[in-house]
């Protein structure tokens, strides 16, 4: 009889419906019955077919809809319901939810089911780099990620950054500890390395992402004549008048398509990411994806998959602008062979179809 597996993602942030096909749609090659468990708020990036494999539970996608979400208690019926019926032999989660991902946990461990928690953000040492009420919330935040932790039987994490993170913060957790790249489905198979014109910054401009870096790249290329095109892709709206230059484009949705990100990452020469802190990063993964290099800080995880001067051009925090736009005139120069580079990275580590390497495991087949 085959084995059967729900793969969800409770907590809405776009980037985890690919995580969660991607590991799905190679459960299925290799035999599993896939069902899918997911916020409502991802029914719109679904196609038909994908919506008849999917149990939608509850509307969360930020923290006050989560709260409501967690004290609701017909999901948590809704939930017991849905995995007695099923009676999966695993449930794999993707991202975190406060609150119904304990209790799913709980039931997991009620039932016999192996219960897998992909552990995405472990630990931020310093939290100071988020300012505001994130840099509280993530107090809160890693506490009950180790009450979950305390009902998981497998932990998956994506970087050797990500492990060291996980043990310094829960180092008693009792379950197996598994190191498995981010993969997605791969929406990159027709690119292209003509005709590109941007430099690509993806998300909301968070002080952790250190947006004044991009703003200062743009203002010395409008300032030194040096005749770059600057692109932004966020789904919150960006006010700040410091964004508006004749240089910088903003692309702004509420729901952007991973098929529109793409469109804009086939036309971009390289994606800047200059992060102060990161355990691993889907935006520099998914870039490869369309054989985008990145310039970047050299934090956390990123030096494990930017191969300095082959998929990306590393700098420290500390990198002056001189220094980055050094950075962007290499990859600039040298565009073509790294593209090759960054796709080869990609088909080779992060594609879905790497994931039955890791089924012996994960799974013990």
């Amino acid at each position: 009889m085959a084995k059967k597996i729900l793969i969800g993602s409770l907590q809405y942030s776009p980037i985890y419906k690919s995580h969660c096909f991607a590991l799905g749609n190679q459960c299925e090659k290799n035999g599993y019955f896939v069902k899918y468990l997911l916020s409502s708020e991802y029914k719109w990036m679904l196609s038909e077919k994908e919506i008849d494999k999917t149990k939608f539970i509850a509307n969360s996608k930020d923290i006050p809809s989560a709260i409501c979400d967690g004290l609701n208690y017909k999901y948590r019926l809704e939930l017991k319901e849905l995995i007695s019926d099923f009676k999966p032999n695993y449930i794999y989660f993707h991202n975190y939810h406060p609150f119904l991902n304990y209790y799913t946990a709980q039931l997991a461990r009620k039932m016999g089911i192996t219960f897998i928690q992909h552990v995405h953000e472990p630990y931020v040492e310093d939290k100071s780099v988020y300012r505001g009420i994130k840099s509280y919330w993530l107090h809160i935040f890693e506490f009950m990620q180790g009450r979950l932790l305390e009902k998981t039987d497998i932990a998956v994490v994506s970087s050797k950054r990500a492990l060291y993170l996980f043990n310094k913060r829960y180092s008693n957790f009792q379950g197996k500890k598994l190191l498995i790249p981010l993969m997605y489905e791969d929406l990159g198979e027709s690119v292209s390395p003509l005709n590109r014109k941007y430099i690509l910054f993806i998300g909301p401009p968070v002080p952790a992402k250190s947006p004044e870096t991009f703003l200062d790249i743009a203002d010395y290329s409008s300032k030194h004549y040096l005749n770059l095109n600057f692109l932004i892709i966020t789904r919150k709206e960006v006010e700040d008048d410091r964004y508006c230059k004749d240089n910088l484009t903003i692309f702004h949705k509420d729901k952007i398509s991973d098929e529109e990100i793409g469109f804009y990452q086939k036309q971009s020469i390289m994606t800047v990411t200059p992060y102060k802190v990161a355990a691993q990063s889907s935006v520099v993964l998914t870039s490869f994806m369309f054989g985008t290099p990145v310039v970047s800080t050299d934090v956390g995880g990123m030096k494990e998959v930017v191969s300095h001067l082959e998929t990306g051009y590393l700098l420290s925090v500390e990198s002056n602008i001189d220094e980055w736009i050094k950075g962007i005139v290499f990859i600039k120069k040298n565009f073509h062979d790294m593209s090759l580079c960054c796709r080869d990275y990609f088909i080779k580590n992060s594609s879905e179809d790497n994931w039955p390497k890791y089924f012996q495991e994960l799974f013990n087949k």
